[in-house]
């Protein structure tokens, strides 16, 4: 059975083509883009990355030779995977560590428009939650993470464009095979979408994490300069 899992995202996606991306990263051709779509992801994993992290908290500015962080991100370590992700350090970031944290929490609920109980609920499928709260967009900047088990190593280049490409108010920007800082494989699609009246960008990030599993990420921007520098950054931290 298709496992998919739901992306906490702001209210505007949830209405358009793109809650294929804000809601699911099954990215299998099977794949649900039902709004309901929550099933539990798996916690297991057999692969670090050589990123390190602070034993005594989940952000750090000590890195790894082999992490490259640049100026203005922090890697944040997500205890469910055990391996470290670079996100914007001006940005609140929750991670199952974080969940007695009720003022982190409440500022990313009321920047996503969610709820408080959904935010932390959304943890056991996305882990990593960062969110740009100071901003006055319409849609506010975020990232999430995940792990999909059991769909392969990556997938298809067809499997992520159908993310977006039924979305009349989206256009595809870009795809592209690469590799990620520790050297597994990768890809990335990139989509501008509107509505009513607000643009904002999107990229649909996977890494390989072994024969069977990938790392997938949305990032939500207001910017094509904003989107790429937090790719790049992610992605070379992976």
């Amino acid at each position: 059975m298709t496992r998919s899992i739901r992306l906490p995202r702001p209210a505007t996606l949830a209405t358009t083509g793109l809650a294929a991306v804000a809601l699911t990263l099954s990215m299998s051709a099977c794949s649900s883009n039902s709004d309901d779509a929550a099933d539990s992801a798996s916690a297991a994993s057999d692969q670090a990355v050589t990123a390190t992290a602070d034993a005594s908290a989940h952000t750090t500015a000590d890195t790894d030779d082999n992490a490259a962080v640049p100026d203005g991100f922090t890697l944040v370590e997500v205890p469910d995977y055990d391996i470290s992700v670079a996100v914007p350090s001006d940005w609140d970031t929750l991670t199952s560590a974080d969940t007695s944290d009720t003022e982190l929490v409440g500022r990313i609920a009321q920047a996503l428009d969610d709820s408080e109980e959904e935010v932390i609920a959304d943890l056991e499928d996305t882990p990593l939650t960062s969110v740009d709260t100071a901003s006055d967009s319409d849609v506010a900047p975020y990232l999430v993470l995940g792990r999909i088990d059991g769909e392969g190593a990556l997938p298809s280049e067809d499997q992520m464009r159908s993310l977006a490409e039924d979305d009349e108010d989206a256009d595809i920007t870009g795809y592209e095979e690469t590799t990620s800082g520790s050297g597994a494989d990768a890809a990335i699609l990139t989509v501008t979408a509107s509505e009513d009246g607000t643009q904002y960008y999107v990229s649909a990030l996977a890494v390989s994490d072994g024969d069977d599993a990938y790392y997938a990420s949305v990032i939500v921007a207001d910017s094509e300069e904003q989107l790429k520098e937090i790719s790049d950054a992610m992605l070379a931290s992976l």
